[in-house]
């Protein structure tokens, strides 16, 4: 696990649990409110802390995992191996190691799935409801639990055929999923609190009033990227999805998941119906979502499959004893632990972070190096550090930063022209585009821009070149930071 806060998202969540703040968009109140659990542990800093609730919550999606598999298989030995063969896949085992949203992600899926396995087998009005308000308390870590809908509704019509009928018990369920989702009441509660942390508000939004609201719980901040995949470039999405797919299970993992899902579709037909629907339902929601740093975000079929893989495990063991007359008998739990082996001894020094400091060091010397009352145009990760710094432990109170992602166009350019009326000076993480008339000197000290109006030229034109000027005297962190 990473030692201390992470970048991008993570420090971005570490602070935004810290202060029970607005982070981007959905918002995520859900996990804020149980990384606010985690912040009060009385070891470590704030980002060591709020990075454990992955570390739990990917092990408890592990203990639902052998739950759900022992389910279906009826076979502990096996259950036990299947999760643990899960766990020591690359993809999921970096959701466990820093603040983020997908260790959670995958719980909710997990607890959903063995709920969904238990109504299929023993059905029961109870279940179906804590079922559906599980499942809204799980949209509000991440909304694109909504893409498994379809699989859920299908186990819950094929479990109790008579909810078609029975509309009070449908709609009692809908009720729940609502009271679920009733967590989002955390983001106008919030902004009416004024929160020091508050994305939405940056972005120009005020979650207080209903169209705020729903702009912000329907990830309206990323709706460009919706669907924002061309159908040109959807071949080479889908061939990368496989590729990691077969990388993530080392190739004869893959194969296995075909296998269990052939084997035993007749034996359980509903219930791989369902899942095939979840799955289907979240690679194509992630194959056309036009973001870099998606690949976490493939994490809820991955637990699809490596489900799947396990029955597969059991099908080809049990093929290779018949077709060998048992000459060569091994068990599929033996398979699947010797393959979680060989994940553990490939993956650990590529997924270990456990000494990384980088982020925060880049926030540190980003910090130490301001010049005093500074403006700092920020991209997202030096943004998300430097509110972690300044919000959870003190750092620099006079330096104001601008995400600059979240503060855009005229709203971003009235900001700088107010600093340098008030005789500031004004930094940035990277030239900006579309600011033609502005000039960024680059300072290698901080890895940072000055941003200066553009000089006219004696003969009107722009200057060929800058110089870099001697880096600003850094100035010392607080005395009760905390440092490496």
């Amino acid at each position: 696990m990473a030692p201390t806060v992470y970048g991008l998202d993570s420090a971005e969540l570490s602070a935004g649990a810290y202060l029970l703040g607005i982070v981007h968009s959905p918002g995520s109140p859900t996990y804020l409110l149980l990384g606010q659990v985690f912040t009060w542990l009385p070891f470590g800093d704030v980002g060591y802390r709020v990075n454990l609730l992955s570390v739990c919550a990917a092990a408890t999606a592990i203990g639902f995992m052998y739950a759900t598999l022992w389910r279906v298989t009826r076979e502990r030995g096996l259950a036990l191996a299947g999760a643990l063969y899960l766990a020591t896949t690359y993809y999921f085992w970096i959701s466990a190691l820093a603040a983020e949203l997908y260790a959670l992600h995958a719980t909710f899926i997990a607890a959903l799935l063995w709920l969904a396995i238990e109504l299929y087998e023993k059905p029961r009005i109870a279940t179906f409801y804590f079922l559906c308000l599980l499942y809204g308390v799980g949209l509000g870590n991440h909304l694109s639990l909504i893409v498994l809908a379809p699989g859920f509704a299908y186990f819950a019509a094929a479990a109790m055929p008579r909810l078609w009928d029975r509309w009070d018990e449908a709609s009692i369920g809908a009720l729940c999923i609502i009271a679920g989702w009733s967590v989002y009441l955390y983001l106008p509660l919030r902004a009416a609190a004024d929160v020091p942390m508050n994305y939405a508000r940056d972005f120009g939004v005020d979650v207080t009033t209903w169209n705020g609201f729903w702009w912000m719980v329907t990830g309206s901040m990323f709706g460009s990227e919706f669907f924002g995949v061309s159908l040109t470039r959807l071949p080479f999405e889908l061939l990368q999805y496989f590729y990691r797919l077969w990388s993530n299970f080392l190739g004869l993992g893959c194969i296995l998941g075909f296998v269990g899902l052939w084997s035993d579709f007749k034996n359980r037909r509903a219930v791989h119906v369902a899942l095939a629907l979840m799955f289907a339902g979240h690679v194509t929601f992630v194959l056309t979502y036009d973001v870099a740093d998606k690949e976490l975000m493939l994490l809820p079929s991955f637990i699809i499959w490596g489900a799947w893989a396990t029955l597969g495990a059991r099908k080809l063991t049990q093929s290779i004893a018949t077709a060998t007359r048992e000459t060569i008998a091994i068990s599929g739990s033996l398979l699947l632990i010797t393959m979680a082996v060989a994940n553990v001894m490939l993956n650990f020094n590529r997924v270990d972070i456990s000494n990384d400091w980088s982020a925060r060091e880049r926030g540190e010397t980003l910090l130490r190096w301001l010049p005093a009352d500074s403006l700092y145009l920020a991209s997202w990760a030096d943004a998300a550090m430097i509110d972690y710094l300044q919000y959870v432990e003190g750092w620099r109170p006079d330096i104001e930063s601008v995400n600059v992602f979240l503060v855009r166009g005229a709203r971003r350019q009235a900001r700088v022209e107010q600093h340098w009326a008030a005789g500031g000076q004004v930094y940035a993480s990277r030239p900006l585009r579309a600011s033609r008339d502005l000039l960024f000197e680059l300072h290698e000290s901080c890895d940072c821009y000055q941003v200066k109006r553009e000089p006219v030229s004696t003969d009107g034109e722009p200057p060929s070149g800058l110089q870099e000027r001697p880096p600003t005297q850094p100035l010392e962190a607080p005395s009760n930071a905390t440092t490496r």
